[in-house]
């Protein structure tokens, strides 16, 4: 992908603007929509300390430095470049409500819960104007078994539009049909293509950066067949409701069409969702038993790479991160190890043992060429922290304490000033203490992670909770002196007496909170680790257009952020 100047035209002309955030100022109808794609790899490559000089040049080798731009480094040069933003977030603040997490609405998938590590993925239309009701879209996966080219039945890949509605106050856009506070199914489709082929559990869908299509992994695997297929999707509206799933189409022009590219038949993936290098439009993912670099993904028909060291040969790999700056490939394998790949080569440039498996993913500091790794260490379950450089060496070692039991860590988020100047900031992470789900913070010397922390706080009243998913974090400015959030969702126990899992709301603003802000009861059932990942969007004023998407026990959820409705 070429920048093609977007970077300065969003730093120059409408850096007051939120990621969909609304503004009295018009935008010119002659701008081209600048597209936000929003999905599980969104929060594992980071870029800090960005400036609008820098911008450009992150945003042509990954358009995920986007994300690290419109969440956080912009608002270090935004009354520089802007003179007029300070009246459009008075604007904002003034349209602010009663600081409470607030259910917008919840649609049935059909089907078990995907799991933690599991996030849904969202389109943004174009961050220069108001959310959009029509062309914005949040996508799901389920665990619903389904057979191969079955028409009807329940789906296995879900789309919705029509985001921003939900309960008072009146949401900005409309209910088409009963009953009220629901989003519009956009598409909904039957994607195996073996029997009982599709399973979403542990794996999540990419976008391309328009927002047309879809890639993601078919597995079967436990079923007495093992199958891996890496498909892509180009979608069309109106295809398939919640209860009748459509196939994709025969690919002629302006039909639906899927592609497949079979990566196994002898072994199954439940660990490794795909990574997108846009800038190649290729593909990095596990099948089980090797690591795969595909391309094209996006502008053409998927090719899986034989030759050099292509596939690597990889026990049970998690989902792998590309980092463009060192054009190299991080992964953490079932072999309890941090394998660092040459991504042109595929030649294995450093193996380093971590004494557990945790597949919780890489997160690349692509800026400063760190990687973080978050997993319990054996033999006595201890919950740590790693920081490596990009070579594979390692840097920093934490230990936070010891976890009760074999309970998986998940990946944590940094605080808005560690986009500015690590030294500055906090890497926040959570595990299980004794059983009750436990939040920590770390700072940094340098770029360097210290070996001290804050925490633990508990986030669970019981010592049955299972572990906190992963967490996710956001800068919205319109939320006067606490403008730094902290999201986490609990399957169970979160208040006392109740055994209901919940969404909870921290303020990070000032360093290491003392307690939960406010947290929303969700009724969950079923296996452990119900509650997905989480995607959240825009910091926008408008009525239910600030969101937070995740799933639970086999729905589809959205939430309003604390404080703006």
């Amino acid at each position: 992908m070429k920048s093609v100047g977007y970077a300065a035209l969003f730093c120059f002309f409408c850096v007051a603007l939120s990621a969909g955030q609304d503004s009295p100022h018009q935008v010119p109808q002659n701008l081209v929509p600048q597209h936000l794609v929003q999905d599980w790899s969104s929060r594992h490559v980071i870029f800090s300390g960005l400036t609008p000089e820098t911008i450009d040049d992150a945003v042509a080798a990954d358009p995920r430095a986007w994300h690290s731009w419109l969440n956080h480094a912009r608002y270090n040069f935004q009354s520089a470049v802007e003179s007029d933003s300070e009246p459009n977030l008075d604007f904002a603040r003034r349209r602010r409500h009663k600081k409470t997490l607030r259910r917008d609405w919840q649609m049935n998938l059909g089907g078990a819960s995907v799991g933690p590590r599991t996030f849904p993925a969202k389109f943004s239309f174009n961050v220069n104007a108001p959310p959009d009701c029509t062309n914005d879209y949040v996508v799901f996966g389920t665990t619903v078994p389904v057979s191969s080219g079955l028409l009807g039945g329940s789906p296995s890949l879900i789309g919705f539009n029509n985001l921003y509605t939900g309960p008072g106050p009146t949401g900005i856009c409309p209910t088409p049909t009963a009953p009220a506070s629901q989003p519009s199914v956009l598409f909904a489709y039957n994607t195996a293509t073996v029997p009982s082929g599709i399973s979403f559990a542990n794996l999540s869908p990419v976008l391309s950066l328009d927002g047309t299509k879809i890639a993601f992994i078919e597995n079967n695997s436990g079923s007495g067949s093992n199958y891996t297929a890496f498909h892509v999707l180009t979608w069309k509206a109106g295809e398939g409701t919640l209860s009748s799933a459509a196939l994709p189409g025969n690919c002629a022009a302006g039909n639906s069409c899927m592609t497949t590219l079979v990566l196994s038949t002898t072994t199954g993936n439940d660990t490794s969702s795909p990574f997108v290098d846009y800038s190649h439009d290729t593909a990095y993912v596990a099948d089980g038993a090797h690591l795969h670099k595909i391309t094209p993904v996006f502008g053409g028909t998927p090719k899986d790479t034989v030759g050099g060291g292509w596939p690597v040969a990889l026990s049970f790999a998690d989902s792998p991160v590309y980092d463009s700056v060192s054009g190299r490939v991080f992964v953490v394998t079932g072999s309890n190890s941090l394998v660092v790949i040459n991504a042109a080569t595929g030649a294995t440039i450093s193996t380093t043992a971590l004494s557990a498996f945790t597949p919780a993913g890489p997160i690349v500091d692509s800026a400063n060429q760190t990687v973080f790794i978050f997993f319990t260490a054996l033999p006595s379950f201890a919950l740590t922290v790693d920081q490596f450089d990009t070579s594979g060496t390692l840097l920093s070692h934490l230990v936070a304490g010891t976890v009760s039991g074999n309970v998986s860590i998940f990946t944590g988020t940094f605080d808005h000033n560690y986009f500015s100047n690590p030294s500055t900031g906090r890497l926040y992470f959570a595990g299980a203490i004794n059983g009750v789900g436990s939040l920590y913070g770390v700072g940094f010397t340098g770029k360097f992670m210290n070996t001290t922390f804050s925490g633990p706080l508990a986030l669970s009243t019981s010592a049955t909770t299972s572990v906190p998913t992963p967490l996710t974090s956001i800068y919205n400015p319109t939320l006067t002196g606490s403008p730094d959030r902290l999201f986490v969702g609990l399957d169970s126990n979160c208040t006392s007496g109740s055994s209901a899992g919940c969404m909870e709301n921290l303020n990070i603003s000032s360093g290491f909170p003392s307690a939960v802000l406010n947290r929303l009861t969700i009724p969950l059932s079923g296996s452990s680790l119900d509650v997905s990942g989480i995607i959240i969007d825009n910091v926008s004023a408008l009525a239910q257009a600030s969101s937070i998407y995740f799933d639970g026990a086999g729905s589809a959820f959205k939430l309003t952020q604390s404080a703006l409705q």
